[in-house]
């Protein structure tokens, strides 16, 4: 079947969000890897990299730029299993293309001199596997939550700052938790450095926290935080006059 071109456009949207945050918080990385003092800093243009792409491409495909976003919105339901694919494989081509510009960008002396890698942060070596999967599993929780409670119809009314305090929540987990795993939450962010250079290991160990989270948690907004409304029931006997039927 052919995409349609509104399909297409959100495809692009998705891309073009994924390539524009690995972009802005990769070439951070890179350059705050010189400072002493770049944790707060770092985590801060983590939270203006996400502001940035939802008020941009938001209203087009919602600004997921996360596998594990579209895997959360797709098990509740707000989008189908297709179109969580089409999501997903948009997200990782456009985190490679942000990469591959990033590269191309950063001067060859920052690159050289990088520890590990681009964008890449080893887990804190005095952190067992199940510790590195629990943090980084936690930390996209709480993302995921946030992406649940931001698509709750209950919600409506509080979305005039969303796209800040979505920016700040990362903010937040990027302080937390960015010294013990680097605070990806993101697997496409995740992924496509370490196909450049990474340390597979541990890289597993945070995609498995991430990709838990973002079963679980959908699941369990869904059963005990979602709101379940009767149906309208109407007594038989009483037939509604014809003109309060809707026409197709």
């Amino acid at each position: 079947m052919k995409p349609s071109s509104c399909t297409l456009m959100r495809g692009l949207s998705e891309f073009s969000a994924t390539a524009i945050l690995m972009i802005i918080s990769c070439m951070d990385c890179t350059v705050s890897e010189q400072d002493k003092h770049g944790v707060l800093f770092t985590s801060l243009i983590h939270g203006l990299a996400v502001v940035t792409v939802m008020h941009i491409f938001g209203f087009i495909s919602g600004a997921h730029a996360n596998p594990c976003v579209s895997i959360a919105c797709c098990l509740l339901r707000y989008i189908g299993s297709y179109m969580m694919l089409f999501y997903v494989a948009c997200q990782l081509a456009g985190a490679a293309f942000g990469y591959f510009l990033l590269l191309q960008m950063v001067p060859k002396g920052l690159l050289n001199s990088s520890k590990l890698g681009v964008c890449i942060v080893a887990p804190m070596k005095d952190l067992s596997y199940v510790q590195i999967a629990c943090v980084e599993g936690f930390l996209a929780s709480v993302l995921i939550f946030a992406w649940c409670a931001l698509w709750d119809v209950r919600s409506g009314r509080f979305l005039d700052s969303v796209t800040l305090r979505m920016g700040c929540l990362v903010t937040a987990c990027n302080l937390v938790g960015g010294q013990l795993t680097g605070a990806s939450m993101n697997p496409a962010k995740l992924l496509i450095p370490t196909l450049f250079k990474g340390h597979p290991e541990s890289v597993l160990l945070q995609l498995t926290g991430q990709l838990i989270a973002a079963i679980i948690v959908p699941q369990f907004w869904k059963l005990a935080l979602t709101q379940r409304y009767r149906p309208l029931r109407l007594d038989n006997s009483e037939r509604l006059p014809p003109e309060l039927y809707l026409t197709p």
